[in-house]
């Protein structure tokens, strides 16, 4: 399972705003978490519609995580995120050319594994992979 740069970087956004706990500019952010400026300005409309970040313009705007935002498990965020979890051509079955398609079970055991891997992860909050600054 891979997670798309998108979702990486959301996850990326949301530990440094839930880190720092302040307002947040973008240049500081793509500066910080080596992500580029683009890329950023994608992901925090993401995060500011789903309601996880405040974002407010002007030369003194910025991001700034919202205050229950920390309690949001890591599934959830990778839910909102993640784009496909396709991992694999024949979990798109329109588009599934695979000899085995209707006799495998393959796509069984990979869709166990990546329920397991995202229920591994509903039990982890924001707050709990957030390194203490200056610290951990």
């Amino acid at each position: 399972m891979r997670l798309t740069d998108h979702t990486d970087y959301s996850l990326r956004v949301l530990m440094y705003l839930n880190q720092t706990k302040r307002l947040v500019t973008l240049n500081e952010l793509s500066e910080v978490l080596a992500v580029p400026r683009n890329s950023l300005i994608k992901v925090s409309n993401q995060l500011a519609k789903l309601g996880h970040i405040e974002t407010s313009r002007g030369r003194n705007g910025g991001l700034q995580i919202n205050r229950d935002a920390g309690k949001l498990t890591l599934k959830s965020i990778i839910l909102q995120t993640e784009e496909s979890f396709n991992i694999a051509e024949c979990f798109n079955d329109a588009n599934c050319k695979c000899y085995f398609m209707n006799l495998c079970p393959l796509k069984g055991r990979l869709k166990g594994a990546l329920n397991m891997f995202l229920d591994a992860l509903g039990d982890t909050s924001l707050d709990e992979v957030t390194p203490i600054e200056n610290g951990r």
